[in-house]
Formats: C-alpha cells, structure tokens, sequence
C-alpha cells in the first residue's frame, strides 16, 4: 500500500492501481483501502471482478463523471418514489399484517426525520407519491461522497428500497435488519412454497455485495 496525497493507494508489481478510465485508484479511508489491498492479495490466477465488490466500488465511484453522477441521484430517488415498503399485501392477509409489523414503525421514522408523506397501498399497482418527496430525496442522496453513493446504489438495487438505505445511513438499523427487511416478502413466498438450489447461490452473492456495501455506507458516513 502507498500514501500519495493524503490517501491510499495499492501497489501492484510497484505500480500504482488505476480504474479502467486510467485514474490513480486512491482510497481517503483507510479501513476500505485495506479491504481492497485485501481483495487483490488474494487473487490467485485470473482477476473476476464479479467476485470483487470493494473494486467494483472504488472503480465505478472514482470514473463516475458529473453527469452520470446525476443519472444516478434520479434512478436512486426514482426508487424511493416507488419504494419497496410502500406495497403490501392484500388487506387483512398474514403476509400483510407482517409487512406493516415490521416497515411501519420505520416508514414513520423516515417521514418525521425529513417531513415526508408516503402513501401506502394493498397491491402492486403504481401510486404516485407526493412530488415534494422527489427534491427531498434527491438533496438528501446529493450530500453523499462518490464511494458513499456508489454502495447505497448496490443497496438500493439490491433491496429495492431507497428507504432503507437512508435507515443505514442514518444508523437507525444495520445491515443485517435490512436484509430481513428488504427480503421479507419473499421468505414469505419461500416458507409457503421453498428454494429452488439455485436461488440459495444467488441468495449468497447478493447477500455479501449487500453487506459489504452496507460496511462501505458505515464506515464513511
């Protein structure tokens, strides 16, 4: 590992790491830096950057251009106009009086934390959520620094759901709750029904890039 201007960066045979837009790869934490210096020590034959998140991370965030910078805050905000937590099962129904048990009480938080008003509805069908929520999401996601916004996208994505994301980053549940939230519905659907082998593969890749991107959120804000 090697200093340069007041971050951290890896040597690989004495040359610096660079992204694939030919940047120096230059990490501020040096908590994370080291969880990169890690994935790449442990590199055996070929480099699979699926098997890289950290990299992924770092690469994506330090080649990201203002303007996809942007793309970015609106698919994220896009999100938590059509969160995950605001659709529930039909009314009545044991996976309905789940859902509320378990998301209500932290939908409440997020309004009353930034004056939001959510909508919540029984079904799938799309409901249009107050526009003033849009800016306020979207000035909220534009604080966060390029490796900050990079994870919470990989944990919106993976969880869809922009509300809890901003529960991580605010501490008020960790990653391993917001897993269980996020998948609550189908561990629902599995208890009925099961898993399919290939599922549970799938499960773990995503879990872990879930996890590691949570790490990333609490580690820099």
């Amino acid at each position: 590992m090697k200093k340069k201007e007041s971050k951290f960066g890896i040597l690989l045979d004495k040359n610096l790491l660079k992204t694939p837009q030919k940047k120096d790869c230059l990490i501020s934490n040096i908590r994370i830096a080291k969880d990169l210096l890690k994935e790449w020590s442990s590199i055996q034959d070929d480099i699979n950057f699926y098997n890289m998140p950290v990299t992924q991370i770092c690469f994506a965030s330090l080649d990201r251009k203002r303007k996809e910078r942007i793309t970015l805050l609106n698919k994220l905000t896009e999100y938590g106009m059509t969160d995950l937590l605001f659709y529930r099962d039909t009314s009545g129904t044991e996976l309905e009086k789940l859902q509320s048990k378990k998301w209500d009480n932290l939908l409440d938080w997020i309004q009353n934390e930034f004056d939001l008003h959510f909508k919540i509805v029984n079904g799938i069908m799309p409901v249009e959520q107050p526009k003033e929520n849009y800016n306020t999401f979207f000035n909220e996601l534009e604080k966060l620094d390029c490796i900050s916004l990079t994870a919470l996208s990989d944990i919106v994505t993976l969880s869809g759901s922009l509300i809890l994301g901003l529960l991580l980053l605010k501490k008020k549940i960790i990653s391993k709750q917001a897993w269980s939230l996020a998948k609550l519905d189908e561990e629902w659907q599995r208890s009925k029904w099961g898993t399919l082998p290939e599922q549970v593969e799938d499960d773990e890749y995503k879990k872990n890039k879930f996890f590691i991107s949570c790490k990333l959120i609490n580690l820099l804000n």
